[in-house]
């Protein structure tokens, strides 16, 4: 399919639906994997970018803005149906402002996150209730901070 709207099935079963432009899916579409994961949302030249929602094999979900097929900009990731991380993403990991809490539980982070990790200010609430407030460094509370038991 060169141009139009159709669906492109390939020869380990994948398979892309949407409006194709030379050749290429251009705009709202949709790619499922043999494994069950699929993308929906809009593509550029082939490659998911801007809004649109990613369900893995794993059962982590993805909802928000993509570039380059990666996870970029303000978007919410939910590892194994209870760990919700929410802000600003980078090349698929939190990088900047953001939340993160466990389902079910009162464990919450909120502040800076860079790669993914708790770093720069924040505020850390763990499951059993106890508060700090202050600096982190790659994950780990560091520097000035004030700890509430």
């Amino acid at each position: 399919m060169k141009n139009g709207t159709g669906r492109r099935i390939f020869t380990n079963t994948d398979y892309i639906e949407g409006s194709f432009v030379g050749n290429r899916i251009d705009g709202y579409g949709k790619r499922v994997k043999k494994d069950g994961s699929y993308y929906e949302g809009n593509f550029v030249n082939g490659v998911p970018e801007g809004h649109g929602k990613e369900y893995l094999a794993s059962g982590d979900e993805y909802i928000g803005e993509f570039y380059g097929g990666m996870y970029n900009n303000e978007g919410t990731l939910i590892k194994n149906g209870k760990y919700i991380y929410k802000g600003i993403f980078m090349n698929g990991v939190l990088n900047g402002k953001g939340t993160y809490n466990e389902r079910g539980t009162i464990e919450r982070y909120e502040g800076m996150f860079i790669k993914g990790k708790l770093h720069g200010y924040g505020i850390y609430t763990s499951k059993q209730g106890d508060k700090y407030e202050g600096g982190f460094f790659e994950g780990k509370k560091h520097g000035k901070g004030v700890l509430i038991e």
